[in-house]
């Protein structure tokens, strides 16, 4: 970690020390003596989202149980410490130190400060105690100190505030905006606002009446927040050399092929259980949206028994399905006997057997990433109603238009959409009974209390790009049971139960802090409140989290269940030779059974 602060208090100190005492005889007029507000805000932006992309492809995507990669719960450090300070905050700081005593640049000044609590809440939300208030100083070279959690997140609540106060929506902006390209200075108020709002919610737990006076002041001034589609948060990447979204580098580029080569950087990633079991359970039409139909030959048989509207019959058929998810628990855990001698329904599939994630999200270069969107705003908004923490509107309204908007960015029809919203368990005051996953050890029901429904279509919205808000919000919320990584990496050797791991409570800290900066690393452990000598443990949970006990998941007892995937074109013989057309895929009847 404190490697990559010393890095970038080196370049600082190096720089300042070598325009010091110059001459005008020594100015080489033809160099940049300092960098334009416009290329550090650039800079930092990029370095921040394809930092965050890249993690998606690592490790987020896995935490947010959604999409499987294969990363095994992995929450050790892998160059996100060392981009947000060296190439993110320093930049950021770099601004503020060149520019802050000129009022022509205010408004950039603020956008900075904005970035820089964007990142923050990243770091601390990943972390913990993070190097904040003694960061990417000159005063502070041997040794920095951590700033606590509830210390990070008052600061960034505070700054938030403060920033927008300053910004004067008529005055200067940024030459090029690669947030908001030829956008206003008015959007950037907006996100400002509901990135406070979102934090605010996000750390309710540990500040208290703090975070609710924010929520509550944001909720006060709902025209200061994102507010349509135009004004989401993204940053655009272009058909260019280098500036690919990051996606398109990984899976595509290095073979320019979709979906899986072995000889590319590793295999597509693929949907996975929890959530097939999820949109399974509600007819989601997104499992559509967000991955992609199994190729024919590799799609897998399931054996069901239909009904049929011509008779009293029952049929038994086997047929293949074009979405199959990727279970996350697929190695077992010695204490599950009962499945001892029991064959894996789909253990012995090819890995093209399982979905991947759609073409349009990995095959287009200049795909934006998203960093704070519409649909999420409203269902923020639609927690603080339910709450009772201000708003407009009610909290259904604002949930019915989150999922809307959702709906309306992948291009789902409307009638596909006002089916969704009567489904049981998604309509508000509604419960819904849902599948229960593979191994049948964890269900996706959906209780009656309706905030249970907003935390979930948040989690729904979140995918790709926000994996890591899907990670934070499963931990503060824990509105579903995921079953558990059962061949686990990422520091499991230091939990309790090294078989598998539960989601992870926190990441740790890069290797370099302990060593770099003793004193500091020691400051950090002192704050997360545990009595261990190292940071390790995946299971130590932030403050801002609901208190969490991992379960003995080897003293469950699974059973391979397939409930989820049965019933695929619906119930009767006549909808599966509806769905298998004119040829577009074969089924066989095994039995009939007549009363």
């Amino acid at each position: 970690m404190k490697r990559s602060i010393y890095i970038f208090i080196a370049i600082a100190g190096s720089f300042f020390s070598c325009t010091k005492n110059f001459t005008q005889k020594n100015t080489d007029p033809t160099q940049f003596k300092v960098v334009s507000a416009e290329a550090s805000i650039e800079e930092a932006v990029r370095s921040l989202n394809n930092q965050m992309a890249v993690y998606n492809t690592t490790k987020y995507w896995d935490l947010a149980n959604t999409v499987i990669i294969n990363s095994r719960y992995d929450v050790t450090d892998a160059g996100l410490w060392q981009t947000m300070y060296v190439n993110v905050l320093e930049n950021l700081k770099q601004v503020e130190v060149n520019y802050g005593s000129d009022t022509n640049y205010t408004n950039r000044i603020q956008i900075a400060r904005i970035l820089e609590c964007y990142t923050y809440s990243i770091l601390v939300g990943n972390f913990g105690p993070i190097a904040l208030s003694q960061a990417n100083s000159l005063n502070n070279l041997s040794t920095v100190l951590f700033d606590s959690e509830d210390s990070a997140y008052g600061y960034i609540l505070t700054t938030l505030k403060d920033a927008v106060s300053k910004i004067n929506p008529n005055k200067d902006k940024l030459s090029y905006d690669v947030v908001y390209p030829g956008g206003t200075m008015t959007n950037w108020i907006k996100f400002a606002n509901t990135l406070r709002l979102k934090i605010a919610l996000r750390c309710m737990r540990n500040l208290g009446a703090t975070a609710v006076s924010h929520i509550q002041d944001v909720m006060a001034n709902e025209s200061t927040t994102i507010n349509s589609e135009t004004e989401t948060a993204k940053m655009a990447y272009e058909n260019v050399t280098n500036n690919q979204n990051q996606y398109w580098i990984k899976y595509i580029f290095p073979n320019n092929v979709y979906p899986y080569n072995p000889s590319a950087t590793g295999q597509a990633p693929k949907m996975g259980d929890n959530a097939q079991a999820f949109f399974r359970s509600y007819n989601d039409p997104r499992m559509t949206a967000y991955f992609d139909t199994v190729p024919l030959v590799n799609r897998y048989i399931i054996t069901d028994t239909l009904t049929s509207t011509a008779d009293d019959s029952l049929r038994v058929v086997t047929y293949p399905i074009p979405y199959l998810g990727m279970p996350l628990a697929g190695t077992l855990l010695p204490g599950w006997v009962s499945l001892n001698g029991i064959a894996n329904p789909v253990g012995s599939l090819n890995i093209r057997s399982y979905s991947n994630i759609a073409p349009a999200i990995v095959n287009t270069p200049a795909r934006p990433f998203i960093m704070l969107g519409y649909a999420e705003t409203l269902f923020l908004k639609a927690e603080a109603a339910i709450l009772g923490y201000g708003g407009s509107q009610t909290a259904e309204q604002y949930y019915d238009a989150g999922i809307t908007a959702n709906f309306a960015f992948w291009g789902i029809p409307n009638t596909a959409l006002t089916a969704y919203l009567a489904t049981n368990g998604i309509k508000f005051g509604t419960s819904g009974t849902g599948f229960n996953n593979f191994l049948g050890i964890v269900n996706f029901s959906i209780p009656q209390a309706d905030i249970n429904k907003i935390w979930i279509q948040r989690w729904v919205n979140y995918f790709p790009d926000q994996a890591f808000d899907s990670w934070c919000l499963e931990r503060r919320t824990r509105f579903f049971v995921f079953s558990p990584e059962t061949n686990p990496g990422g520091n499991s050797s230091y939990t309790a139960h090294p078989q598998y791991m539960d989601i992870p409570g926190r990441a740790s800290y890069p290797s370099s802090v302990s060593t770099l900066n003793p004193d500091g690393y020691h400051s950090a452990l002192t704050a997360l409140g545990t009595t261990r000598v190292d940071d390790f443990d995946p299971d130590q949970q932030l403050k801002f989290a609901l208190p969490f006990t991992v379960p003995n998941w080897n003293n469950a007892s699974p059973n391979y269940d397939l409930s989820y995937l049965r019933k695929f074109f619906g119930t009767t013989i006549q909808s599966l030779q509806a769905a298998a057309g004119s040829g577009k895929f074969g089924y066989t009847v095994t039995q009939t059974y007549h009363p």
